[in-house]
């Protein structure tokens, strides 16, 4: 009789050492969409996707909340409630917006409402004469404002 010792094969050590810890796992976008069967004309929701899950991190905490087969307001839903809380937990602070702002806008926007933003809104932002403050005081008061319901804010009490 042979005594079988303990250690690991080859095979086996190679498996060990080749799997997937749970750091390790990532999904590209298209990998997101696919597998949140998100439709390619849902263009908003996968404008949003994108503005919001920035890091692999980001994307992996969603793929973990996510149901398994969700429906689109499933995704919607879970992709808003990770905004606002990215919006709590890790807000851009607004002397960073202000700075990033005088260098591109568009970025700074981005991050710091953590949406989707185009240039409709920089032209918007030109042609009501907005203060970049305002909007900082809007978004002081509410943390989690879109930008579209602040720049209608500041328009409306302006007319």
């Amino acid at each position: 009789m042979t005594l079988m010792n303990n250690k690991p094969s080859i095979s086996q050590a190679e498996e060990q050492a080749t799997m997937t810890t749970p750091s390790q796992l990532t999904w590209t976008f298209e990998e997101l969409f696919t597998d949140c069967n998100i439709n390619k004309k849902a263009i908003q929701l996968i404008a949003d996707i994108k503005s919001i899950l920035v890091t692999e991190e980001l994307r992996y905490e969603f793929m973990m909340r996510v149901p398994f087969d969700p429906t689109g307001h499933q995704v919607f839903n879970l992709v808003h409630k990770m905004r606002e809380e990215q919006l709590l937990i890790n807000p851009m602070p607004d002397e960073s917006f202000l700075d990033m702002y005088l260098l591109n806008p568009l970025q700074a926007l981005r991050e710091y409402f953590k949406e989707s933003v185009v240039l409709v809104h920089l032209e918007r932002i030109r042609e009501w004469n907005i203060d970049i403050r305002e909007i900082v005081k809007l978004k002081q008061n509410d943390n989690t404002i879109h930008l579209n319901c602040a720049l209608q804010k500041i328009h409306v009490t302006t007319f």
